[in-house]
């Protein structure tokens, strides 16, 4: 199961998109079409980028999460962009003043979301892990999950 969150951090100016096209068709025993329905479900973007895949595996693992660890990982969820990023002490102040936690709490904390493997770290370069939230295509999101494995996180998928 997936969810699609849209994470509107931009100023891009928003236009509505087609996400989906439905059609529902009546049809008659010996197959005659009497009717037909269809409905365009649509969303409000900027793009395709600004919605964030959440995967069910991360809404078991928030169960277990302590509010300093859910705060940190949103924060990340909101800021890394699908890129790999280092946490350095300069931004753990600044999310410090924004999530409202001791920043060696948010220190304590990357570690514990590490051994959760919600992140993932090789040479001091975090990334949040695919099996739970993505930015991108889902064919994006395999190369992501095989690339993690091949860094030596084997426990990631």
């Amino acid at each position: 199961m997936c969810i699609f969150v849209y994470v509107n951090d931009t100023s891009m100016t928003q236009k509505i998109r087609n996400i989906l096209t439905h059609v529902e068709d009546v049809v008659s025993e010996d197959g005659e079409l009497l009717d037909r329905t269809v409905k365009g479900h649509k969303y409000m973007a900027g793009s395709r980028e600004e919605f964030l895949m959440i995967y069910a595996s991360l809404l078991s693992a928030f169960i277990s999460m302590s509010q300093a660890q859910i705060r940190v990982y949103g924060y990340l969820l909101r800021y890394a962009d699908g890129a790999k990023f280092a946490v350095n002490k300069s931004l753990r102040i600044q999310m410090q003043e924004e999530i409202d936690i001791n920043e060696r709490t948010i220190y304590n904390t990357l570690t514990e979301l590490e051994d959760k493997t919600l992140i993932f770290k090789h040479n001091g370069i975090y990334q949040i892990n695919p099996r739970f939230a993505f930015r991108g295509s889902t064919k994006d999101r395999d190369g992501a999950l095989m690339a993690i494995v091949e860094l030596g996180c084997k426990n990631c998928i």
